[in-house]
Order: C-alpha cells, then sequence, then structure tokens
C-alpha cells in the first residue's frame, strides 16, 4: 500500500536572474537524521528518491493585504480538505496555487549547523514571479528581513520498516510537490512552525488512509497552536471550527508522542475521533467518543469519558431499498398535506373572535401546532427534493436509452453522443414548449437521418416520391358510380 510522508524544507538560497519573469531559488530538503517524528531516510534512498523532485510543482495559498501598503498579506498551509474524485471515491484535496516548480533533481549539499558540517538533499526551484507578482514580492520580503521560509513537501513512499523503536523508510519514494507556509504572524493568519529547529524535515507518521493524511495535518497544527495559544484570541462566539482546533489541543494533551489522532465528527457535547498509534509493540488504529463542555472560549474535554465506538451501517434487500422509496414518495405527499395545514391553521389563527382568555389559550395551542408542523415540513423536504430528483433521473435515463436505440438503428451514435444531441435529450423531459421542442427537433433529425439514407441506398426512390406527389388525376372526372368505385 503507498503511503504519504510529509517533509519540511527550508527556503536556503534566492539567486540573482537576467530574465525578471523568474526567481531561481534552492531549497533544503531534507537530512538523514532522525527526524522528530521519529523517521530515518537514508542518503542513499534520499538520493534516489530526489531524481523524481524535478518538474514537481512549488504551490502556495496567499491571502492578500487587507489594505494596501500594509504587512497584512500571508500565506496558508496545505490547505487540504475531504472530497470525491471523479468517480465518487473520498480523497484529500489541497486549495492551493502553483506558484513556481523544482529546475533540478535532488543532490547533495554541505552545510553548518551549530558549528559543525553537515550533508542535505538539496534541489534548485525557479518561481514565477511576473505570473505571481505578491506571493513572490512577500518571499523576497521575508528572505531580505532573515526570516525563515518555512516550506512543508510531501513524498510517496510503500516500504518501511522497524529497528529499535525507529522507522526507515526505504526505496523507492517519490516526491510529489512543495507548498509554502505562513513564515510571519501578519494578517489574520499566525506563523506556522517547523516539526523541529534544526533539521530541514517536517515528518509526520505513515499512514494508510486518505483520513490520516489530514489528521496528521490537522494534528502538527494543533501542537503549534499550543505552542501560540498567546496569538489565539477569540472575540466572537466559537465556530465550529474554532472547536474543533480547541479540541485537538486538549486532545494533545491527553494522547502520547506515538499517538496521533483524526477528529471525523463534533456535536454539541462530545466528538468522535480516530485514535492510532505507531508505537512498536502497541499499534492500533481505533475510533474513541469523548465528552467535552465549553465556556465561552475555553473547551474541557472529560478525559474519563473515552469510549470505544464503531461505524454503523447496514445491508438491505432491493425490494426493501423499493420500499423505502415508496415511503419517500408517501412522505412527500405528506408534505404537501402537511403545508396545507400549517395554511389552514394560520387562517385559522387569523379568525379567532372569542374573548381574551379563550384566544390567548388557542393561540398558544395553533402555534405550537404550527411549529411542530413546520418542524416536520422541513423534516420532510429533503425527502421530496430526492424523490423529484429520482423522477428527474429515471426520465432522463429513459430518454437516453429510447433515442440511443434509434440513432443505433441508424448507424449513427456519434451523432447521438453529439453535445447538441444530448442537450435535446434532456429539455426533452420537461413538458413545456422547450421540452415539445426539442422532441420535434429530434425526431425531424432522425427523419432526415432516414430519407437520406433511403436515398443513398435506392436513387429510384427519389423519382417515386417525384411520382406520388403529384396529384394530378387522383379524383375522377366523372361522377357515376362505375367510374368512381370500379377498378
Amino acid at each position: 500500500m503507498t503511503k504519504k510522508h510529509k517533509l519540511h524544507l527550508v527556503l536556503n538560497e534566492i539567486k540573482e536572474s537576467n530574465d525578471p519573469t523568474i526567481i531561481p531559488c534552492t531549497f533544503i530538503v531534507l537530512d538523514f537524521d532522525k527526524s522528530g517524528n521519529n523517521v530515518i531516510v537514508e542518503k542513499d534512498v534520499a538520493l534516489e528518491g530526489g531524481k523524481t523532485l524535478i518538474n514537481k510543482p512549488i504551490v502556495a495559498k496567499y491571502f492578500e493585504v487587507e489594505d494596501e501598503n500594509t504587512s497584512t498579506d500571508n500565506f496558508g498551509t496545505h490547505e487540504q480538505y475531504l472530497g470525491k474524485d471523479r468517480y465518487g471515491n473520498e480523497v484529500v484535496k489541497t486549495d492551493t496555487t502553483p506558484i513556481g516548480v523544482f529546475t533540478t533533481e535532488g543532490y547533495l549539499m554541505t552545510i553548518t549547523v551549530d558549528g559543525e558540517e553537515k550533508e542535505v538533499l538539496a534541489a534548485d526551484a525557479v518561481l514565477w514571479r511576473t505570473r505571481f507578482p505578491d506571493a513572490c514580492d512577500l518571499i523576497l520580503e521575508w528572505f531580505n528581513n532573515g526570516i525563515t521560509i518555512n516550506t512543508s513537501c510531501e513524498y510517496l513512499y510503500s516500504n518501511f520498516s522497524f529497528n529499535d523503536g525507529v522507522e526507515y523508510h526505504h526505496s523507492p519514494i517519490y516526491f510529489e510537490g512543495q507548498a509554502v507556509l505562513a513564515s510571519e504572524n501578519r494578517g489574520e493568519k499566525n506563523l506556522v512552525l517547523p516539526a523541529y529547529e534544526t533539521s530541514k524535515l517536517l515528518s509526520f507518521n505513515q499512514i494508510s488512509k486518505f483520513n490520516k493524511l489530514v489528521a496528521q495535518a490537522l494534528n502538527q497544527e494543533s501542537k503549534e497552536e499550543k505552542k501560540n495559544m498567546e496569538l489565539f484570541k477569540k472575540v466572537n462566539e466559537l465556530s465550529h471550527d474554532d472547536i474543533r482546533t480547541l479540541l485537538y489541543v486538549e486532545l494533545e494533551k491527553i494522547l502520547n508522542d506515538k499517538e496521533y489522532s483524526w477528529i471525523t465528527d463534533v456535536y454539541e457535547t462530545y466528538f468522535v475521533a480516530n485514535v492510532y498509534s505507531y508505537e512498536e509493540g502497541n499499534e492500533f488504529d481505533t475510533y474513541f467518543k469523548f465528552d467535552y463542555t465549553r465556556n465561552d472560549s475555553v473547551v474541557t474535554v472529560a478525559t474519563e469519558s473515552k469510549t470505544e465506538v464503531k461505524v454503523k451501517r447496514d445491508w438491505v434487500e432491493v425490494s426493501e431499498f423499493q420500499a423505502i422509496q415508496n415511503q419517500l414518495a408517501d412522505k412527500s405527499q405528506k408534505v404537501d398535506e402537511l403545508s396545507a395545514q400549517v395554511t389552514g391553521l394560520e387562517t385559522q389563527l387569523n379568525n379567532v373572535t372569542s374573548d381574551r382568555d379563550k384566544i390567548e389559550k388557542q393561540f398558544n395551542n395553533l402555534s405550537d401546532t404550527v411549529v411542530a408542523l413546520n418542524t416536520q415540513v422541513e423534516e420532510l423536504k429533503p425527502f421530496k427534493n430526492q424523490v423529484e430528483q429520482e423522477k428527474l433521473e429515471q426520465a432522463l435515463n429513459e430518454k437516453k436509452d429510447f433515442y440511443a436505440a434509434k440513432f443505433k438503428a441508424l448507424n449513427a451514435i456519434e451523432k447521438f453522443e453529439d453535445e447538441s444531441v444530448q442537450q435535446l435529450i434532456e429539455k426533452s423531459i420537461f413538458e413545456n414548449e422547450e421540452g415539445k421542442d426539442s422532441i420535434l427537433q429530434l425526431n425531424t433529425m432522425l427523419v432526415e437521418m432516414v430519407t437520406v439514407k433511403t436515398e443513398e441506398n435506392n436513387p429510384a426512390s427519389t423519382v417515386i416520391r417525384e411520382v406520388s406527389s403529384k396529384r394530378e388525376n387522383l379524383i375522377p372526372a366523372s361522377n357515376d358510380f362505375e367510374s368512381r368505385f370500379s377498378l
């Protein structure tokens, strides 16, 4: 199984260039010592994988200045989120833009760290200055001011082993790309710190499924949030993301150094986290439920409430699924009935003319009923929308199957797949003037293709059609019985 590993890189050098459209630069990718997350990539493995750095993108999420000539712009992180690919599979996506590219393979470089020489893996790159001037100017500003420019890179690996509690990544490894991170507290973004100061590697634990990738990213952010809590100030009510971030900070206090977490769901009084450990002899991957309380901007996790949980799902027979669809149709009808009841009750409220006590009593009772019915209406609306959507999809599929057969019979399947034909088929399912016109155009198209094919196969058909189109002598001149009806 292919896994993904995140690295922390540092922009090491910016070079002069006669080409005004680019900024040549050099990045230190990693060293060959044990990382802060207990991972070692040996020199020969790193150099072999370094060959895949060339042509890989340098990306960033740039946040523009709030006002002109102010130091309020900044970069974000990997900007990861969960989404679905074109096949409906759940995957990790990123909201970043390429602003440059690596121009060389990885190579050995010797640097001085705390007075001692050290070998590292480095690579040259260019940033596209004229295409992304604001982002590049911010990088130049940081570099000229002596601010360490933090970046994060990822590589894929599939072979690993443990020796004396240390995780070793073996060949092959493949680099994917690199993201420029927030390297200063400015604007609304805080500094994204490296995992450790001297290393060029920001190492994360091995992962085996997509949600752990996000978990590690968020877990790293939660660690830095804990280090910089004095920068975290809330002036308004906490948002859902704010609560999630604070829960990561509290959860970090409960877990040990070998455990990582991914919060899957957050509710009003509890949350569910996927906790996993790579500690040798104590590996696990389990979901736990934790209770928590919130007081203003302070979130407290009840450690003793930790309970192992599992996701519940069920398989149903097709007939049962059809029954569920029928229930959805019934509930859709009930939505309409309840809506009518709500309208009637509201009218009834406006027509009450009893004395004050009776009016107040009836008003309160009917108000409660209206609220309950409105709640039911809102709850049932998704079912109605689902039924309507399924009906539209069923009608569209039937239309496509119907016309596909017609076009196929005329050896015109390529014409059927044409975008204009598909648009006409989509419009034809609606019972309006546009739908009728679309059906007419489709049928006309089919008739024209039949006519053309007939004329191509039988040239005499043209003569026959011309003769048959003549109307002379169709009505006998004489009106007697013999003339009109005899052969």
